[in-house]
């Protein structure tokens, strides 16, 4: 990234100024001064530039003759009206060129160029002159022993580490415990606030008010030379630095610090700022000796500053992790291994209502017994333990628990326990419950009263033609076969519903697969006798051993083909396949499954999303237990069973654990 060279206006047409920083803005940064007290001090701290001197400003012409007099190097452009009497009087001071208060575009970038090329051409002939000048000096100059005058020793300098826990406060530290130890008149600090942010002026004595205003981009020349050189910068030694450029862009760097010397500062392998100061209080210049004790202060101060920094960043994440922990809406309680509470967060305060104010380093027994046996059962076990759940007698709260065990590499280093306040889901539970309950009854109260209506409305009508027709011999033995086909029916409703509210256990034992399925088949093929209907069964040649109950897992088959079969409706071409698949030979464990699959035309949308619900049916006889009583046959196995329907068919897919598995 290029940094522009620095111009000065000195004006006070905000217009012109605006024109003529738009027009220069890809040659020169251009700064505007009103008054003649700023722009003495601009000379004075950043020494020669390119000055445009705007005629109407305040005693232009007696700034010119000062700068002529004082400042011969500098590059100065007058702005004013052509033949004008003050045009004519700035042209006696011999200015590098002129300009109107409206130059064109093209002529005006040019005349810049040229003044600036102009300006380093000077800036680099004064500089060879003053190297030819210390070159002739230093022939005849006899150089003194250095002697030290660093009388402050440097442990004077440890009260800088004060507030080592706010970093703005320990700036002015280092700089009070600079000054103390240097005996100096000035001191300041730059810091680069963060990786990509310029250098700003963070604490300094006695400074400048131009060097408070100062930044220093993090690509500029005085950046890279500190990174390249890592070394401090002092007026004494600038004429070891072989480049006379680099030269004079340290000792502007100085001039506009006010600085004899800077310091420079290293955070985490890289420049994080540096610190200046100006001359002795007593006037008497530092010798090599004393630039030697200030580069061990600046390792020192470098330290201390960079583990300011850390402890900073280390600080900042606590502070973030501990509101994120106090804003998480679930309690959390951390102990040590010797279950003294170590951290407790707001939500757990609002859940456990502790009736001691200050929790932390207490013993878990303050939160109440079965908090502390949680506890101490996790660090005891070293595991964790499932969720717990149960009503706090002092705050009426439902409480959920669950604990884990904090471990490193040493071991159990103490205990976790996360809170949560389910009163009321607890209460939405029940309420939910109460209307599943009510539903139920409703369903089974609806379907029970549509099966037994249809018997008892055909005993009612044979018992009111009694009467008139027991003498008739064919009545009598019709009325006798049709009322006790309905009360069998009767009956059969009981059963079935007796038979799914209060199934029978089963009985588990290492089964084949394959016969309760086979059963199953031959069952419905007996019962139903559909001439069309083609069931079909296949099984391969592995291992289909399960752990499970024959006679459940029949039961739960044959409602599934009986289903299947029934909404086949005796068409022509019905079939119904059944598969059962095994692992492969070549694993020792995995799972067994049983496919059923027919050709009908799909479980109807009502009731797709409900097919496994108790009396979930559009069958005009029935109860819709068939599905329900399969499902809680497969649960009941560890198995789990999908359903795939649409206008082509149906396909059941379950999935049983293998024998190896459950053993």
């Amino acid at each position: 990234m290029r940094t522009l060279p620095s111009s000065l206006l000195y004006s006070r047409d905000e217009e012109l100024t605006s024109r003529f920083i738009r027009v220069a803005s890809s040659i020169t940064a251009i700064q505007q001064l009103e008054e003649q007290t700023e722009l003495e001090q601009w000379f004075q701290q950043f020494g020669d530039t390119v000055l445009l001197a705007d005629l109407r400003a305040p005693n232009c012409l007696d700034v010119l003759s000062m700068l002529r007099r004082e400042r011969p190097t500098t590059i100065i452009i007058v702005i004013g009206t052509d033949r004008s009497d003050p045009m004519l009087a700035a042209e006696l001071l011999e200015p590098f060129a002129r300009t109107s208060f409206e130059p064109e575009r093209r002529a005006l970038q040019a005349l810049l160029k040229q003044a600036i090329e102009c300006q380093m051409l000077r800036q680099k002939t004064r500089i060879l002159e003053e190297e030819l000048t210390k070159l002739n000096a230093r022939k005849s100059e006899q150089r003194p022993q250095p002697r030290s005058f660093f009388s402050a020793p440097l442990q004077n300098f440890s009260k800088a580490q004060r507030n080592f826990d706010n970093v703005d406060a320990l700036f002015e530290s280092v700089v009070e415990g600079l000054v103390a130890t240097a005996r100096v008149s000035r001191a300041g600090i730059f810091i680069q606030p963060d990786p990509q942010a310029d250098y700003i002026f963070q604490a300094g004595t006695r400074c400048l008010a131009a060097t408070e205003q100062l930044s220093i981009h993090p690509h500029d020349a005085f950046i890279r030379w500190l990174e390249m050189n890592t070394h401090l910068v002092s007026r004494k030694t600038l004429e070891n630095i072989a480049d006379p450029q680099e030269r004079a862009m340290l000792k502007q760097m100085l001039d506009s610090l006010g600085g004899e010397i800077i310091i420079p500062i290293y955070a985490a392998g890289r420049i994080k700022g540096w610190i200046f100061v100006g001359q002795r209080s007593t006037g008497i210049p530092f010798e090599v000796a004393d630039l030697e004790d200030l580069t061990g202060l600046a390792d020192h101060i470098s330290t201390t500053l960079e583990k300011a920094f850390q402890y900073e960043e280390t600080a900042l994440q606590k502070a973030l992790a501990e509101t994120v922990l106090h804003s998480i809406p679930f309690g959390i309680v951390a102990c040590d291994e010797k279950a003294t509470i170590r951290w407790f967060n707001s939500s757990a305060r609002e859940i456990l209502k502790p009736e001691e104010t200050d929790i932390i380093g207490r013993r878990v027994e303050t939160l109440g017994s079965r908090i502390a046996d949680l506890f101490r059962r996790t660090i005891g076990n070293q595991t964790a333990h499932d969720v717990t759940e149960w009503t706090d007698n002092r705050t009426k709260l439902t409480v959920s628990a669950e604990t884990r065990c904090l471990t490193d590499n040493a071991g159990c280093v103490g205990a976790m326990m996360m809170l949560r306040d389910i009163t009321g889901a607890k209460l939405l539970q029940e309420k939910e419950e109460q209307l599943e309950r009510a539903s139920f009854w409703n369903e089974l109260a609806s379907s029970m009263s549509h099966e037994i209506r249809n018997p008892l409305v055909a005993i009612k009508t044979f018992s009111q033609m009694l009467p008139e027709r027991y003498e008739d011999p064919d009545f009598r033995a019709e009325f006798s076969k049709e009322v006790n086909h309905e009360v069998d029916r009767l009956n059969q409703i009981v059963d079935k519903i007796n038979e799914f509210a209060n199934p029978p256990k089963p009985a588990f034992q290492p089964v084949d697969i394959r016969k309760p399925i086979e059963h199953a088949v031959t069952r419905i093929q007996n019962e139903l006798d559909h001439d069309n209907l083609k069931i079909h069964l296949s099984a391969d040649d592995s291992s289909l051993m399960v752990y499970g109950a024959p006679t459940s897992l029949e039961e739960g088959v044959y409602h599934l083909l009986k289903n299947a079969a029934e909404n086949l409706a005796n068409k022509p071409g019905s079939r119904v396949n059944v598969t059962v698949k095994g692992r492969s030979p070549d694993k020792q464990t995995g799972s067994i499954y049983l496919i059923i699959t027919d050709n009908g035309s799909g479980i109807d949308e009502s009731i797709r999303d409900k097919v496994f619900s108790p009396f979930s049916t559009i069958k005009a006889r029935g109860l819709g237990l068939g599905l329900p009583i399969a499902k809680r046959a497969v649960i009941d196995h560890n198995g789990q069973i999908d359903i795939d329907t649409s206008s082509g068919g149906t396909t059941i897919t379950i999935l049983f654990p293998a024998l190896e598995d459950e053993v």
